[in-house]
């Protein structure tokens, strides 16, 4: 499954700055804080604020922040570089949900590649090294897990992740679970016969992407992101690439960037946070890279422009204007001065939401619906 979040054509302009915003966290050289606004003098404290490049390989960011985490949350990392995080849960009593995260999408795919990041994680589901092409779906089915509701995955720009809702958190489930996840993480087989056999499913899925709002989607983000990577790394890919790239591109991409330091395990539900930590260091302990790790991209400046316009005719589109702002990025982690900052901008868009949303429901309204977003610095009206 492919995740693009806030796909509605009102606010497709403010997801398409969204990934300029939060993506380009990616770009070298970006991991430090905006600059003070035209005259604005410097904050003293600019130089101590914590940023991504501030963090140690394997470090949560509480650690360099003073923001204090949930209690209840129990962090860890282990010697690979593998980050977990872990919360008891009783309700509803008996279950869980597991999440295994990868700091990866379709932006760290080479232009051979392109869908291959969303192909892979078909792949996750069609044979491993300790499970057969097919077995996985019928073993979680056993254990009363439906596809699609209570197993799933979604690849984004920059995020692959995969979900196991658990039903039941015996021994036997959880361990099965755990194993599952531990089998995608590093020893899927990606055999060619199996992915030859999955281009259809893939292929399906990019020719029912092709609706009238989001070829305006895609339209609006390549005008918002002009010279930029993200317009050009759509998650689905390319129908040639679909078609013929070779399993070993495939294989490429996951020994590339399906690492333990690239990795998160979030698990919550009702079961005893020693046992669960112990179930993760004796799964994935042994878990280790293969190959060359993958280089993160360069996605491109943000183009320096003035005011600019663009009119995209779409027949079954919706009618929208959209108005965007695209700006370098704010990278600095959560500091509790950040949070204040963050708070009174919130509370600043709900009120002029509330006033566009009064606009609408006037007897003769400027425009169907409107809002306003903000996303590091992105807006939408």
């Amino acid at each position: 499954m492919i995740r693009v979040s806030r796909l509605a054509l009102i606010v497709s302009a403010g997801l398409s700055l969204s990934a300029c915003a939060t993506l380009s966290n990616l770009v070298p050289g970006r991991d430090k804080a905006p600059p003070p606004a035209a005259g604005q003098a410097p904050s003293p404290a600019s130089p101590a604020v914590p940023t991504r490049a501030t963090l140690k390989p394997g470090q949560w960011p509480q650690a360099v922040s003073d923001v204090a985490p949930d209690p209840r949350i129990r962090f860890g990392v282990l010697d690979n570089g593998l980050r977990y995080a872990i919360q008891k849960n009783a309700t509803p009593p008996g279950q869980a949900a597991l999440r295994l995260w990868f700091e990866t999408g379709s932006l760290m795919e080479a232009d051979d590649q392109q869908g291959l990041a969303h192909f892979l994680e078909h792949m996750a589901f069609n044979g491993s090294k300790n499970v057969p092409e097919g077995e996985m779906v019928k073993i979680l089915e056993r254990h009363g897990l439906s596809f699609g509701a209570d197993t799933n995955a979604s690849t984004s720009f920059d995020e692959t992740v995969y979900m196991l809702d658990l039903p039941k958190t015996d021994d036997d489930t959880v361990d099965t679970a755990m194993m599952l996840l531990r089998e995608t993480a590093g020893e899927l087989t990606i055999d060619p016969a199996a992915v030859d056999r999955e281009r259809g499913v893939v292929l399906s899925e990019e020719r029912t992407r092709g609706t009238p709002n989001y070829r305006v989607f895609t339209r609006a983000l390549d005008f918002q992101l002009q010279g930029q990577r993200p317009p050009t790394r759509l998650p689905i890919g390319t129908t040639e690439v679909l078609k013929t790239a070779p399993a070993q591109r495939i294989r490429d991409y996951y020994e590339a960037w399906y690492r333990p330091e690239h990795a998160v395990i979030v698990a919550v539900g009702d079961f005893d946070l020693d046992a669960m930590e112990a179930r993760i260091k004796s799964r994935f302990g042994d878990w280790r890279g293969k190959g060359v790790a993958g280089a993160r991209p360069d996605l491109g400046p943000i183009a320096k422009r003035g005011l600019t316009a663009k009119v995209l005719v779409e027949p079954g589109a919706a009618l929208s204007v959209q108005m965007a702002w695209v700006q370098q990025p704010d990278l600095t982690l959560e500091t509790r001065d950040k949070d204040r900052r963050d708070m009174v901008q919130s509370l600043g868009l709900a009120v002029v939401n509330r006033r566009l949303q009064a606009l609408s429901r006037a007897s003769d309204p400027p425009f169907i619906s409107a809002i306003a977003l903000n996303n590091d610095q992105s807006h939408a009206a």
